[in-house]
């Protein structure tokens, strides 16, 4: 059995591939919708999965709670906690309080409305061998997965599109594509994952792509998709952008790595998230 926390954008696909695998997961959730819908290559189907307060007996936790919720949902997880988030420091919380623990990697583009999620872009999702049972599920429903045996330069090279797509449409408030039309966000987004590189090799981590090919690619391939920053600016919400850009500040800080780029960005969106929050 596999249990999954949390049923944003991320977690529905999780159960979108299960359900195609055939099996019905069990989920814990905040907000509860009459149907959970997602929708993948001009067709839409309603999600099946068993709402629970309680996972009981799983072998594999999939957490995709926003990152900065990690530490609250420590005392649902149960089995093996795969936590599948957004940048560097929400598994890190995790697992020091849940050590069974072990991070994975999702490049799909999905963009979540309500109770409707919608595949916009066609990625992968990365795991470690310690989740290989996942693994094999998820590809029985379809997925692409990737199984290796050491995930943190996948991380890093995550961390770097994230911190360029995320942070530039956020404050653009303009769908991925905009990285690539405007010769401006391209710019700066060469700039924020050099940063992001400098500070991934002074840890001794090898990103394994060229981050600035990958950022514009995913930017062509979701154009339309509007980022999760983006969205939650737009509706004066709490940002990831502190295990994003704010991670690039805090190691490049503790390794006296100068991060100019990603240091603005990050207090930008910070400055936003001030302003949205006196006006509510």
């Amino acid at each position: 059995m596999i249990g999954v926390v949390g049923l944003g954008a991320v977690g529905s696909l999780f159960v979108y591939f299960l359900n195609r695998a055939g099996i019905v997961p069990r989920v814990v959730q905040r907000r509860r919708c009459p149907e959970y819908v997602f929708c993948a290559g001009g067709q839409c189907g309603g999600l099946r999965f068993t709402d629970v307060a309680d996972l009981g007996d799983v072998e594999y936790t999939v957490v995709a709670v926003k990152a900065y919720d990690s530490a609250s949902v420590v005392p649902l997880l149960r089995g093996v906690a795969v936590v599948a988030q957004n940048g560097i420091g929400g598994y890190e919380a995790i697992k020091e309080r849940y050590p069974n623990s072990v991070p994975a990697v999702v490049t799909y583009g999905v963009y979540r409305e309500g109770c409707r999620s919608e595949l916009r872009g066609v990625g992968e999702i990365y795991l470690p061998r310690a989740a290989e049972r996942l693994a094999e599920a998820l590809r029985e429903g379809g997925a692409n997965v990737v199984v290796v045996d050491d995930i943190e330069p996948v991380r890093w090279l995550k961390l770097a599109v994230n911190a360029a797509i995320n942070a530039v449409t956020g404050l653009l408030q303009g769908p991925n594509g905009v990285v690539v039309a405007l010769p401006q966000a391209r710019e700066l987004a060469s700039a924020v994952v050099g940063e992001v590189a400098k500070v991934a090799e002074a840890l001794g981590v090898k990103i394994p792509k060229d981050p600035l090919e990958e950022v514009l690619r995913i930017a062509a391939a979701t154009s339309k998709n509007i980022s999760s920053t983006a969205q939650d600016l737009a509706k004066c919400r709490r940002t990831e952008i502190d295990y994003l850009n704010g991670t690039v500040v805090k190691y490049g800080e503790a390794l006296g790595i100068d991060v100019p780029y990603n240091k603005a960005l990050y207090l930008l969106v910070k400055a936003k998230e001030v302003l949205c929050a006196g006006r509510e």
